[in-house]
């Protein structure tokens, strides 16, 4: 469902601000350099990163092009859009500023921190009468919309499973991938689970029904159910490789979409086949999200891919699995620092993301946080603390008191 006005600015937007200061938002920039015609401005918006995004901008001829601030832009010019790819914590803010000044957006997965946040960026939306996108990138791939016909082609699916690994050194587009330490890998990637699901079984509701919690969160097994369709979602960060395989088990066979490395292969039986046959020489999925946004955000036709409506359900099943998480992770975190033999880095990954959460903090803040929970541990394994933390109404404020206060 669009959001937005009518009102027609020409095929491409005046201006194009990306906030955000990351390697995703220089990735979409290049995209963006690439894509547009020399006389649409681009500038680049991060608070604490713009001095590096000012070199990076450099060392790839874009200087000329590319406008840099640690200041948000200052928007209300009538063909401006916005494309909000900062920390995930910071979307909402961001968005807002944005749509207050009518100004179209396309929010980064996830769109804000909660379903509740979710939904009041679309009311505001609607009330602004302004045009609002969710980046559902995968959405944009032949690949996928291949394998989507060839599943409904093969008859009715009884059953899916995905399996999402990132190795725990990754260079991607010859930059150092490295994800947010704050965000769970939930929150992370079901945004791109889901929307692909829905590109397998659209239209149906979804909801997380189990989740197993492992190595301390960063290796989670979710049960989801897609209307009354089963699938297994399989979630892992510092694995041993990439990987990005799509499963389903029809009537009639099972095929396998294994895009680990785009463009990927579809198997068919005894069939395996090339996912996308143009990859080398056709336009990208990010370039053809950023196309089909800006020109509707300038006046152009709505393109479903962008729904603000597949964000906000995926929205509704993280908030889903947040509960399970929390409901897993607190017992799990206890159990740990009660042994005092436990230095394990599934240990340090859980507490670093809890620890992130409360407050941005740079490594060597963590680390020192997590010695001295590690000594409080030490002192007993039975204190009167570890008690508290599974009682607690808030655990992650009882272990910010744990760790600066001693």
């Amino acid at each position: 469902m669009g959001i937005g006005r009518s009102e027609e600015f020409g095929s491409w937007p005046e201006r194009v601000a990306v906030i955000g200061g990351g390697r995703w938002a220089r990735q979409l920039t290049q995209v963006l350099c690439d894509l547009t015609p020399p006389t649409v401005r681009i500038s680049m918006h991060s608070r604490h990163n713009a001095e590096s995004l000012s070199v990076w901008a450099r060392s790839r001829g874009l200087g000329e092009r590319v406008e840099v601030s640690f200041t948000w832009p200052h928007l209300g010019a009538r063909s401006t859009a916005v494309i909000v790819a900062n920390a995930a914590r910071d979307h909402e803010s961001a968005a807002v500023a944005a749509l207050s000044e009518c100004v179209p957006v396309l929010v980064e997965k996830p769109m804000a921190p909660t379903a509740a946040a979710s939904r009041r960026l679309i009311d505001l939306a609607r009330s602004r009468n302004t045009r609002f996108a969710a980046a559902h990138v995968f959405l944009f791939a032949r690949y996928l919309e291949s394998f989507a016909r060839l599943v409904t082609e093969t008859g009715g699916i009884r059953s899916l499973r995905v399996r999402w690994m990132d190795p725990s050194d990754e260079s991607r587009y010859g930059e150092k991938k490295r994800f947010d330490p704050s965000l769970p890998i939930f929150a992370d990637w079901l945004p791109h689970v889901l929307s692909i699901t829905n590109a397998l079984t659209p239209g149906l509701p979804q909801r997380c029904e189990r989740l197993k919690f492992l190595r301390g969160g960063a290796h989670l097994e979710l049960e989801l159910l897609l209307g009354s369709t089963p699938c297994s979602v399989e979630l892992v960060r510092n694995g041993d490789r990439r990987q990005r395989i799509v499963e389903v088990v029809t009537l009639e066979k099972t095929l396998l979409l294994d895009f680990s490395r785009e463009p990927g292969t579809i198997t068919c039986g005894s069939q395996t086949s090339n996912g996308d046959p143009d990859w080398s020489r056709a336009m990208g999925p990010a370039a053809l999200m950023l196309q089909a946004f800006l020109r509707w955000a300038a006046g152009g036709e709505f393109d479903s891919r962008l729904d603000i409506e597949l964000g906000l359900r995926a929205s509704e099943v993280i908030d889903q699995a947040a509960g399970m998480y929390k409901a897993a992770l607190v017992p799990w975190l206890a159990s740990e620092l009660a042994s005092p033999q436990s230095e394990s880095d599934d240990l340090r990954y859980a507490l670093t993301e809890l620890l992130q959460s409360v407050s941005l903090l740079p490594e060597t803040a963590i680390e020192e946080h997590i010695r001295r929970m590690r000594q409080e541990c030490s002192k007993t394994s039975d204190s009167h603390w570890l008690k508290a933390l599974v009682e607690a109404q808030n655990p992650l404020e009882l272990i910010r008191l744990i760790t600066i206060n001693g």
